[in-house]
């Protein structure tokens, strides 16, 4: 075994840099916005932080944000997950076994699905996977098992009905009406390299579009009842059963518009029946460690269940601004260490991702009168008004600023790229 990566890794990596030797800890998936948060809360804690990110094309991107910053101990590129998931989690016990890490996080959908199933063989080698247990992650990585699961709690969720053509269109056009949303069962099945997400659909037309794409990723797929009011989550950490902490969020501006990730973020007060819910159901299922549990409001102002996930998730700044270190927590519970309960924390906290509040602004005027958008009059004052409010910006701290930087510029090669493809798509 240990042959076949070190072959694999003469083709396509792991390329390292950095002081050569021992890590506390491997975070995965170093483009994500949230290994930047992960790696200041561990660092800061004086732990050797390494950050990991598969090869593959990215286009124009640099190297993330998160290879720059201050608390970033060493980097490691492995071979790309989606052409060789075999090579992938060779490469990382590779890394982990020449350089004692005590600790490999996933931080994706995909690197926990790829990583949990080896939990044993790398434990061999004294390295805990910090994820949930495999039959928790079966039933959270699935919408229908996690629904059905909800159900029997007495958790309200939307209407849904299963889809496999246009006649169980046809049914939930009868149960609900246009617009309704289309969602895979599942983030990420490995057929494609994104994350797969839902889309609200105006139409049969739209609607079977995104039913096809959806299959063709291999996962079931599910029409549900569009709820258009306010997104809200709770970030929750669970320890033998118990709630240790929490942080509940509203989510103000999304990208993309629906069921994206968070641009513009707040922390709430949670309702204790919300946050009964939110544990009951983490618990029934299985889940230890960090998850989040997203809800949507209907027009009555009812709160409905969308999801569980079982990770760390995008709203991780906010909780940290909010005075809740769940990175922390993960390596307390990862290394068996006590974890300290955080009984509260600030309400009214807003973070900010500003590269995904543009891509909000382009959405909701290019989309304009879609499901979720605003007039573009609203939303160009709805971004511009944020600048004069008090919070906090992701990537953005005094005492490390590279990351921001390295953002900035990987924002405007994104931007550069976006417009002279559609530069040349008009000359055509």
């Amino acid at each position: 075994m240990a042959e076949a990566a070190t072959d694999a890794m003469k083709q396509d990596g792991p390329k390292r840099s950095g002081e050569r030797g021992n890590y506390d800890i491997l975070i995965l998936d170093a483009e994500w916005r949230i290994a930047v948060t992960i790696t200041r809360s561990l660092g800061r804690a004086g732990l050797r932080v390494a950050l990991a990110e598969a090869t593959a094309d990215k286009g124009p991107h640099r190297e993330p944000p998160s290879f720059s910053s201050r608390y970033c101990a060493g980097t490691v590129h492995l071979p790309d997950y989606n052409a060789d998931p075999a090579a992938f989690v060779d490469a990382v016990f590779e890394f982990v076994l020449e350089n004692r890490v005590r600790v490999v996080l996933p931080t994706a959908d995909s690197s926990i699905v790829l990583m949990a199933p080896h939990r044993d063989r790398f434990a061999e080698i004294g390295c805990t996977v910090a994820v949930a247990s495999d039959a928790a992650l079966e039933i959270a990585n699935d919408k229908v098992r996690t629904l059905e699961v909800a159900s029997k709690l007495g958790i309200a969720y939307p209407k849904s009905i299963p889809v496999t053509g246009v006649e169980d269109l046809r049914a939930a056009e009868s149960e609900f009406g246009y617009p309704f949303v289309v969602k895979p069962t599942m983030s990420w099945t490995g057929k494609v390299p994104e994350r797969v997400q839902p889309v609200e659909v105006i139409n049969e037309a739209e609607a079977m579009k995104a039913t096809t794409r959806f299959l063709d990723t291999g996962c079931d797929v599910i029409a549900q009842q569009l709820a258009s009011g306010r997104r809200e989550s709770i970030s929750l950490f669970i320890l033998n059963g118990q709630m240790l902490a929490y942080c509940g969020a509203t989510a103000h501006r999304t990208t993309p518009p629906l069921g994206g990730v968070s641009a513009m973020r707040e922390s709430i007060p949670v309702p204790r029946e919300l946050l009964d819910a939110s544990v009951n159901l983490a618990t029934a299922i299985g889940l230890e460690g960090a998850c989040e549990v997203e809800y949507r409001q209907d027009a009555r102002g009812n709160s409905l269940l969308m999801e569980i996930n079982p990770r760390l998730a995008g709203t991780l700044e906010n909780a940290m601004h909010s005075g809740v270190n769940l990175p922390l927590m993960v390596w307390q519970w990862a290394t068996g260490q006590p974890v300290e309960p955080v009984p509260s924390y600030r309400n009214g906290v807003r973070t900010r991702w500003l590269a995904g509040d543009m891509r909000w602004l382009w959405d909701s005027v290019a989309k304009s009168g879609r499901p979720d958008t605003m007039s573009p009059a609203r939303s160009v004052w709805t971004f511009t008004a944020e600048f004069f409010r008090p919070g906090h910006y992701d990537f953005f701290d005094r005492g490390d600023m590279r990351p921001a930087l390295a953002s900035i510029q990987d924002t405007w090669a994104i931007i550069g790229a976006q417009w002279t493809a559609r530069k040349k798509s008009r000359e055509a």
